[in-house]
């Protein structure tokens, strides 16, 4: 894997998985409240969020299962009222009972699923109310992060092509000061992803 041929995949994977937790993440954390009022404490509370689900992953990759990561249908659990990890260990043992269960569960139909993705989709969206529509260089690029994601299916596409809209939006309007390093190496990776494509 340390190969220079491997590069352009370890880069992908990297985005990928970096922009599907940024996204799940502020998107189910802000539903159920746990970043608060003060945008100084809700970004390290999202830094220690990524930082786990960074870990987790990781250490998942290492043994050799699935991706451990934050799901989008974790929405669900929150607005069941699960604000702590103790709905996700009622959840895993809820997933071990269903091993007992198997081939009732395998004559449920995979389509059987969307219904509640719809469902968190639409809980989902009822975040957008929170963004300051009065803000051109913020209104851009959630437009086209809202409308490409879905039209994509991908939550990286839609996410790159909005940091990379709030940088052009930002310079047209002349206000330099709002890139920090952090928006411009965001925008840099979000550049990668589609010259990765």
């Amino acid at each position: 894997a340390l190969k220079l041929a491997f590069v352009p995949f370890i880069i992908t994977f990297f985005v990928t998985h970096l922009f599907d937790s940024i996204g799940t993440l502020t998107g189910v954390g802000n539903r159920a409240g746990l970043f608060g009022e003060n945008s100084k404490d809700g970004m390290k509370k999202l830094s220690r969020n990524l930082t786990s689900d960074a870990i987790g992953s990781v250490a998942g990759a290492v043994i050799g299962t699935s991706t451990v990561t934050a799901f989008a249908e974790s929405a669900s659990g929150v607005e069941a009222g699960g604000r702590t990890g103790l709905t996700a260990v009622f959840c895993a043992i809820f997933f071990v009972l269903t091993l007992f269960m198997l081939p009732l569960f395998k004559a449920i139909p995979a389509n059987a699923i969307y219904p509640i993705l719809v469902m968190v989709g639409v809980l989902m969206f009822s975040e957008l109310g929170k963004i300051d529509y009065s803000d051109a260089g913020i209104l851009i690029p959630a437009f086209f992060i809202v409308f490409l994601m879905p039209f994509t299916y991908s939550i990286t596409n839609g996410l790159s092509f909005g940091f990379i809209a709030y940088i052009v939006v930002r310079l047209a309007q002349r206000r330099i000061k709002d890139l920090n390093f952090g928006v411009l190496t965001l925008g840099a990776i979000s550049v990668l992803v589609f010259l990765m494509h």
